[in-house]
């Protein structure tokens, strides 16, 4: 197996051990720790992206490695990790915890309909009258309401999660193969 996929599959599996052991242990509905889980996920993704370029680099070091070489071995995993990680996701919010969009609907909604988020987006209509002409303030509440109501589904959640993902993992293996071709490779 190539390296950058079997980076990718440590990743993965470290990423869905983490969501596993927060669901069991009931905390994966507090918002401060579905904060932290995002900031794993993406630390998660560096880390792959980082290892797979450089243990390759150093492998093939007298070869002569090209840019592209280095590219193409991050964005192969940053694809793996992103396929496999939002495909988890998706198995996640539809079998094995399907209440979670639910109750992140209701604290979403709950928040929109607080009387000072009215009283904001009423300044924000005062404030920027040519943004929200010829709406009313519930008609501004009914659209955020349909966009969380379809943002959360687990369909949704799959091809949201994959496309920011590989954005992320192709911005990081861009910036790992610049670092290392810079910096550490002088040393």
């Amino acid at each position: 197996m190539k390296l950058p996929i079997k980076i990718a599959l440590i990743g993965t599996g470290v990423y869905i051990l983490l969501e596993l052991i927060l669901l069991l242990a009931g905390l994966n509905h507090q918002r401060e720790v579905i904060l932290l889980a995002l900031g794993a996920n993406s630390l998660i993704l560096l880390i792959v992206v980082a290892l797979s370029i450089l243990i390759n680099f150093n492998r093939n070091k007298q070869g002569g490695l090209s840019m592209i070489a280095d590219l193409k071995v991050g964005i192969a995993a940053a694809a793996v990790y992103s396929l496999l990680v939002s495909s988890f996701l998706f198995l996640y919010f539809s079998t094995l915890d399907p209440t979670y969009p639910e109750m992140r609907k209701e604290q979403i909604l709950t928040g929109l309909q607080d009387k000072e988020a009215i009283a904001e987006l009423d300044k924000q209509m005062e404030a920027n009258p040519d943004t929200y002409a010829g709406k009313s303030s519930d008609d501004i509440q009914e659209m955020n309401h349909n966009n969380v109501e379809h943002m959360l589904s687990a369909g949704t959640v799959f091809p949201l999660s994959l496309f920011s993902l590989l954005l992320l993992g192709m911005i990081y293996s861009f910036f790992i193969m610049a670092f290392n071709r810079m910096i550490l490779s002088k040393l």
